[in-house]
């Protein structure tokens, strides 16, 4: 069971399912009609159909590869022995995303001031306008998104704890969860806690710490459901309490929102294909970190007209201006968001996104650090494939670039190793 649900076929056929099925019986909140379209339809099952397929295909195939003796298991606690190095990488990791969250804090109390700051969060506790009016405002492009770099430091160490049975420290675990706590409590960042805890719960999966059960499974879709409410409920229900909008609990409406974002999702990425008069675009969601970087040394008009990104924006508007979206909802779906974007060439980014997902799992099946290092986010990707493209996303860009470094790296010492063993054995 615990390698069944780390399957990421099996995640895809639960999370499309489900959320269409939502999205089919649950009118959202958000939207004042459904869309119903054969032609978006089709489009959006063909979508994840190609992903699935893929998938499938390069999760069977593959080259024999000449192995040391032993399991996969044994060879990775052989070559990595008591873990001190997992650790020190692991170490490096979390203090820079902790010191990209704290270099973001503090340019929020300079651009705000602390009394302000006391007076929007703490006396009025308008949290919406915080994350408006300031935290939308106070990122530091390419530096606040190193905070990401917290998941992969997450997953190191608990493939050092877990894979290779040592003692944890507190202070570590303090260390690596604080960011996503910050982010959370400051940010209304909701997915940021369950970015680091994500990581833990895969590696105690994967090295059997964990027993997946039906009932446990269960219990963690309901943990799920129930952070989420009480989140929202602290995010945005005294906004929408004040304006009439919601009459019912707190905790009642976080819930009644959790089922909106999949249902208004779905609905957004049926009605893509119909409404957004896109048909060919440049994918830049693949692309999505390395243009972010661009446009700190190219003028961003010149990119935008180069990438035909005003298109990808009229495809939006064309969505939001109809009756089946509202203007305070932003998100368009995974296949929408996708399709906006690159309009047919979608099915270039669900070759690309088929074939990762199918390496990962193959590369934590051979129990290889690396994959096991990205695996987490792997997963919470395809947890959320009804709603954004969390994996090519540009929260995700830089552990993706250190991940690629990384195997670099390891490439080359593997490389130079094997050179001078060949040079002492000749000599």
């Amino acid at each position: 069971m615990n390698w069944t649900i780390l399957n990421p076929r099996l995640l895809l056929l639960l999370v499309v399912s489900s959320s269409t099925a939502i999205w089919f019986f649950y009118r959202p909140m958000f939207a004042y009609e459904k869309y119903y379209s054969l032609n978006g339809f089709a489009n959006f099952l063909f979508f994840y159909l190609i992903i699935f397929i893929c998938c499938f295909l390069t999760e069977k195939t593959g080259w024999a590869r000449k192995t040391e003796p032993g399991t996969a298991l044994e060879r990775f606690r052989r070559a990595y022995g008591s873990g001190d190095a997992l650790r020190k990488e692991a170490l490096a990791l979390a203090l820079v995303a902790g010191g990209a969250q704290l270099l973001w804090l503090i340019r929020i109390v300079l651009f705000q001031g602390i009394g302000p700051l006391v007076d929007m969060l703490i006396v009025r506790q308008d949290f919406l306008a915080f994350k408006q009016q300031v935290v939308n405002v106070t990122s530091i492009s390419g530096v606040t998104t190193l905070t990401q770099l917290g998941m992969i430091a997450s997953s190191l160490y608990a493939v050092c704890v877990f894979g290779l049975k040592r003692k944890s420290s507190f202070g570590m675990w303090a260390l690596i969860l604080f960011p996503g706590v910050l982010r959370g409590l400051f940010f209304s960042e909701r997915v940021a806690f369950l970015e680091l805890v994500v990581p833990i719960l895969v590696a105690a999966v994967l090295f059997g710490r964990i027993k997946v059960t039906i009932t446990k499974i269960a219990l963690a879709g309901l943990a799920v459901i129930l952070f989420f409410s009480a989140a929202e409920s602290v995010r945005s229900y005294q906004y929408y309490s004040k304006t009439g909008f919601s009459q019912e609990g707190a905790y009642a409406y976080g819930i009644g929102r959790f089922f909106d974002y999949i249902s208004s999702s779905v609905n957004h990425s049926m009605a893509m294909p119909d409404l957004s008069e896109r048909t060919v675009g440049f994918p830049a969601l693949m692309f999505n970190g390395w243009i972010n970087l661009a446009t700190n040394v190219l003028p961003a008009s010149s990119l935008r007209q180069f990438l035909h990104m005003d298109e990808t924006t009229q495809a939006y508007a064309n969505v939001k201006s109809s009756p089946y979206s509202a203007a305070d909802y932003t998100n368009m779906g995974f296949f929408g968001e996708i399709f906006a974007d690159s309009g047919y060439l979608y099915v270039l980014y669900a070759l690309v996104y088929g074939w990762f997902i199918a390496m990962a799992y193959k590369g934590i099946r051979r129990y290889e650090v690396g994959w096991m290092a990205i695996y987490p986010a792997v997963f919470f990707s395809l947890l959320e494939s009804y709603r954004i493209t969390y994996l090519f996303d540009t929260r995700m860009f830089y552990p993706l670039l250190y991940i690629a470094l990384r195997y670099w790296l390891h490439s080359m010492r593997q490389a130079k190793s094997a050179k001078f063993e060949w040079a002492e054995g000749s000599a």
